[in-house]
């Protein structure tokens, strides 16, 4: 049974939200949240919990949260989202050759005006155009094919909307005051489990899903780099 008054949620005055959760979630109704006549696209992303991390079998996981600072801290991340710049174009495999998706144009990715008068440069201004955001981070117990996470953004176009959930995704994962507990089968007795505490994406052998990747995770928003 949920408990812990159940769900926690927040909202920005743009009328995104984020939700966290005891009580299970409903990707489906949070996209549906979503949709509006003006969007052409309403791009969900979806977590599920799997029985096998880096190559040991998973028998329980549990989400832990300090659910004031998290939900600061996602109030945070939907405001930041709706700044980003609009992302760069796309070039797929095979399809180089294409026209911009939506009939909306990609932006420059020159360097900044300079003003022929002043010498100073000016930066573009421009933000992606999103409607609605909406997270959702499951608390409790997550057994396998349960989801713990579900992000779903509408926007008039396409690549935003996808580049806005990837972002959010990341940063989730990255800045929220959320942590798994995980459980798993002892490799050397059957009748004991060893347990891992971490941020979603880590595990024992460092991050990522496979065993022993520990220094590629996500390739899309790599870490910054830290000067020496």
């Amino acid at each position: 049974m949920a408990a812990e008054q159940d769900v926690h949620a927040i909202e920005t005055e743009d009328g995104d939200s984020a939700v966290l959760s005891y009580a299970s979630l409903d990707p489906a109704a949070i996209e549906a949240s979503c949709r509006s006549t003006k969007d052409g696209a309403v791009v969900s992303f979806v977590g599920y919990t799997r029985d096998e991390f880096q190559g040991r079998t998973v028998t329980r996981l549990t989400y832990e949260s300090y659910v004031p600072l998290a939900l600061r801290t996602l109030q945070q991340i939907l405001v930041e989202a709706r700044a980003l710049p609009p992302p760069p174009p796309t070039v797929f495999p095979g399809l180089e050759d294409q026209r911009p998706c939506c009939g909306h144009a990609a932006p420059s990715q020159g360097p900044p005006h300079q003003h022929e008068h002043t010498g100073v440069q000016e930066k573009s201004t421009a933000v992606v155009e999103v409607s609605r955001i909406r997270i959702a981070h499951l608390l409790g117990e997550s057994p396998p094919l349960t989801p713990s996470i579900c992000i779903s953004v509408a926007s008039p176009h396409r690549r935003e909307a996808f580049y806005v959930c990837e972002w959010v995704l990341e940063a989730v994962k990255r800045k929220a005051q959320v942590w798994k507990r995980e459980w798993y089968a002892s490799e050397t007795t059957k009748d004991k489990e060893e347990s891992f505490v971490g941020r979603d994406g880590e595990g024992p052998d460092g991050r990522g899903g496979r065993a022993h990747q520990d220094s590629k995770w996500k390739e899309n928003f790599p870490p910054p780099a830290t000067s020496a």
